[in-house]
């Protein structure tokens, strides 16, 4: 997971996170997550370019929180 500071920056590390398809992704469940991941990687970045600031952020934010969520777990056992 690429930190991001741009929206460029987010929208690229977002489809490179789903594109890889990681186990952690399945706790996501936000509407633009799932509407991201419907698309092939032309439509994500497009759908991705087309969502507000917040939007982005908001999305990146939590796939964020369940990357590192999958880390603390899996360094736990």
């Amino acid at each position: 997971m690429l930190e991001a500071t741009t929206k460029p920056e987010a929208i690229t590390s977002i489809i490179d996170v789903i594109q890889h398809n990681p186990l952690f992704l399945n706790k996501c469940t936000s509407s633009n997550f799932a509407i991201t991941k419907a698309f092939d990687i032309k439509g994500q970045k497009y759908f991705l370019d087309k969502l507000v600031w917040e939007q982005l952020r908001d999305l990146f934010i939590e796939i964020k929180t369940e990357y590192y969520n999958s880390l603390d777990y899996t360094t736990k056992f």
